[in-house]
């Protein structure tokens, strides 16, 4: 059983600098107001991830290292949703993300067989932002939010044939977070986005891509997105980098 190091308080900081310097340069630009009406647009979309990092519970921990394809094979549940109004130069949105997964692939450490690692995860980020820079199809906001996470993780220790030894635990995290999002109109359908924040104590994430309009309706996107979290409290430790494809639906009214 151990856990191994990882630079992330250093990445972190350069993640927290890097923000601030593009959120501050980008919002020397002037502002120009767009429309005030109410936008609304709802996404489902699929978070193709693969997991890595450290999973422990009651002392009992093992290093995860899954592809997207192992999280498939033992996936037992998935819901992604993300609504975003939009009314002026202020928006709100939620990004709700929910995943079961069973006996995903782990190492054990030199004293057992095997292991198998079941994780219960919840994460509703309800956010708000301002446009500091709003002009014909390009927008920069600033935002804040709180995002919440619900864990619900079980590790279990084999010698051949047989379990040994088993940690379980649930808990909850909340996290303030701030950062900044960008969209920029590409030709006469096209589209690129961007957000990255920082929460104030364990987690962080960043993403991006492209998008094409298929009518004024029915939007497509296509992108990247790096989510991490560092948590440890008591005999519970949840060091875990979440990474992969993003594909989603939107609809807008």
């Amino acid at each position: 059983m151990y856990n191994q190091k990882r630079p992330e308080k250093q990445n972190r900081n350069v993640f927290a600098t890097a923000l601030v310097v593009v959120t501050l340069c980008c919002g020397s630009n002037a502002a120009q107001a767009q429309s005030s009406e109410y936008k609304f647009q709802i996404t489902p979309y699929a978070f193709m991830t693969g997991v890595n990092g450290t999973i422990g519970e009651q002392g009992r921990t093992a290093n995860v290292d899954a592809s997207f394809s192992d999280v498939l094979h033992h996936l037992n549940m998935v819901a992604m949703v993300y609504f975003d109004a939009r009314f002026g130069r202020w928006r709100a949105f939620v990004d709700n993300l929910y995943t079961n997964v069973s006996d995903a692939r782990a190492t054990a450490g030199p004293l057992f067989s095997s292991v198998k690692v079941a994780t219960r995860m919840w994460i509703v980020d309800p956010e708000a932002g301002y446009a500091i820079v709003q002009k014909e199809g390009k927008e920069l906001d600033v935002v804040a939010g709180v995002r919440i996470w619900n864990l619900d993780n079980s590790v279990t220790l084999f010698a051949p044939n047989f379990a040994v030894d088993r940690g379980s635990g649930t808990r909850s995290l909340a996290n303030p977070v701030v950062g900044a999002a960008f969209s920029s109109d590409f030709r006469q359908k096209m589209f690129f986005f961007g957000k990255a924040d920082i929460g104030t104590s364990t987690d962080w994430q960043a993403f991006g891509g492209g998008g094409y309009k298929f009518n004024n309706t029915i939007v497509g996107s296509v992108g990247y997105r790096y989510l991490s979290v560092d948590h440890s409290s008591g005999n519970s430790i949840f060091d875990v980098h979440l990474n992969g494809a993003i594909l989603g639906l939107g609809f807008r009214f």
